[in-house]
């Protein structure tokens, strides 16, 4: 069965195709990705034991804005906001429209 193996011995693929392969799915009942993946194959194989290429640690993104939504919600707390009502504005957006005015 598929799921008795563990993830890092093949991918999805190579699974499905000795199940196909070995009589424990019929070539009727498989998937409907794996011709997309029969047809457009990976650049590079999925490989559990392949490092990610990574150019570094994650820098954060922080924009002014959100400096200026934690003062807010730190100075007023946050109060309910109607999701019904999509055209009326929380008071955070509000402060927020005022605050980029003022600049």
């Amino acid at each position: 069965m598929a799921g008795s193996r563990i993830y890092k011995l093949g991918n999805i693929f190579t699974r499905v195709e000795g199940l196909i392969k070995a009589g424990g799915m019929l070539p009727a009942d498989q998937p409907l990705w794996l011709d997309v993946y029969r047809a457009f194959p990976p650049v590079e194989e999925p490989s559990f034991y392949r490092s990610a290429a990574g150019s570094g640690p994650v820098r954060p993104i922080l924009y002014p804005e959100d400096v200026a939504r934690a003062k807010f919600y730190r100075e007023h707390g946050s109060a309910p906001v109607d999701l019904q009502n999509s055209s009326e504005l929380s008071a955070c957006q509000k402060f927020l429209q005022q605050s980029d005015k003022g600049d």
